[in-house]
């Protein structure tokens, strides 16, 4: 490959994709100068725990059509994770990937300096800041508050706000990994703009993805209001995924269109994880990743007990356990990440770059990498003709199986048709093509 080629790397979820998506990823372009950009994506289990409002192949499209060249999974075992296992697979699959010479990231502060002091404390664990976050833990506080004080008490006032906010705690996260690894990639920060991560309403062309996907939650979805809020090629391929529905026709208001019920598809959650649960022992239980502290006899309790799963995740949730570390552990139970698997998976260093989508410059990327052997993990396009080449990561690859044959369970999908393994990379046509 070129040594004065810029090949930027994003690591997103575009749960839905957005105009603030949009303009994260032009101003890293524009002030990298880059000559391709490679997104890595969660598949079809957020960060947060919570099945993805459409497909990691729909988002993929999102993003090829928005200006992405190559667009990856991050594995399951990692994308739905803590900040800090999130951030570790990203950083490594970028790093092994050999070809991303930048990494940019949105944030809260937009202040790269501050960031990267915080991340570089943090990646040094001095005994005053582990003494002060143990005695968090014990205080009864999440590990977050926990770590959050700590870094307050050792680094000042302003680290407070700075790992409250999810986007800043991430961004620090990515510094952390690249500080660990030795990593050359150039780290760039673009400031949020607009919607706050947890705005529940629109407000404007930059709402946030928390307000969007409550506006598509509903019974009936304002096009009008979305069509501010969206590029045009999603709004497109929203309208399909969620609806069955043109756009054409979705926008003119004696045409209705109803996405899915949402509440079926908790019930079906509810549902499977009764089945996990119930049928589990407490030892099978508590060897899940997540699991920890005794909480394997209260999933056997809470499962009993809830007609919902928001009244599930409302019964074992408490001070140490958030919210979204119990949706996470939902997550876990249902696909079964284990302690001992995601142990085996770090230990052997399992990677592969797992392709969702490219475009035209996607191809040609794809060709440089496979043509300078730089690339230290094989790039999948088709599992099944592709057997041999990921030997030495299946136990990484099941995981990523299974969650998809669960998250086609939950929004009644074909099992075989929207499978991992028969469902093929998007691909963007070419002009000529349309």
């Amino acid at each position: 490959m070129n040594k004065n080629m810029n090949v930027l790397g994003i690591i997103a979820e575009y749960n839905p994709f957005h105009n603030g998506h949009l303009y994260q990823l032009r101003q890293s372009v524009q002030q990298t100068e880059a000559d391709f950009v490679v997104v890595l994506i969660s598949g079809n289990f957020t960060q947060r725990g919570e099945p993805a409002l459409t497909s990691k192949w729909s988002r993929a499209e999102m993003a090829v059509n928005c200006g992405a060249d190559l667009v990856l999974e991050l594995p399951f075992a990692f994308a739905c994770n803590s900040a800090e296992y999130f951030a570790r697979g990203a950083v490594e699959l970028f790093n092994r990937l050999g070809c991303i010479t930048h990494l940019s990231f949105g944030s809260e502060s937009g202040d790269l300096d501050m960031l990267q002091q915080t991340a570089a404390f943090l990646a040094q664990e001095s005994e005053e800041f582990s003494a002060a976050l143990k005695n968090g833990l014990h205080a009864g506080l999440s590990y977050p508050k926990a770590r959050a004080e700590a870094a307050t008490r050792c680094l000042g006032p302003h680290c407070a706000q700075l790992l409250a906010d999810p986007n800043n705690i991430l961004a620090v996260e990515y510094l952390k990994q690249l500080t660990l690894t030795k990593s050359d990639i150039i780290p760039i920060t673009v400031k949020r703009l607009g919607s706050s991560y947890h705005e529940p309403t629109l407000t404007g062309p930059l709402a946030s993805a928390s307000a969007i996907r409550k506006q598509l939650a509903h019974r009936k979805i304002d096009f009008q209001q979305l069509k501010d809020t969206l590029p045009e090629p999603v709004l497109s391929i929203l309208l399909r995924e969620l609806t069955g529905c043109q756009q054409n026709s979705a926008l003119h208001p004696e045409n209705e269109c109803f996405p899915r019920s949402s509440f079926q598809s908790d019930q079906l959650y509810l549902n499977l994880l009764r089945s996990r649960i119930l049928t589990a022992s407490d030892t099978d239980l508590n060897q899940i990743f997540s699991v920890s502290e005794g909480l394997e006899h209260k999933l056997k309790d809470s499962i009993r007990r809830a007609d919902s799963l928001t009244q599930l995740q409302e019964l074992l949730k408490s001070k140490r356990y958030t919210a979204t570390r119990i949706s996470r552990l939902l997550a876990h139970v249902l696909v079964g990440l284990t302690k001992t698997d995601m142990a085996a998976i770090l230990e052997q260093n399992q990677g592969y770059g797992r392709i969702l989508g490219f475009s035209q410059g996607g191809s040609q990327l794809l060709k440089l990498l496979k043509k300078s052997k730089k690339t230290a993990l094989p790039l999948i396009t088709n599992i099944n003709k592709q057997k041999e080449q990921l030997q030495e990561c299946q136990l990484l690859l099941s995981y990523d199986l299974l969650a998809s044959d669960f998250y086609n369970l939950l929004t009644e999908k074909n099992l075989y048709y929207h499978s991992d393994q028969v469902h093929q990379p998007y691909k963007k046509p070419t002009l000529k093509q349309l």
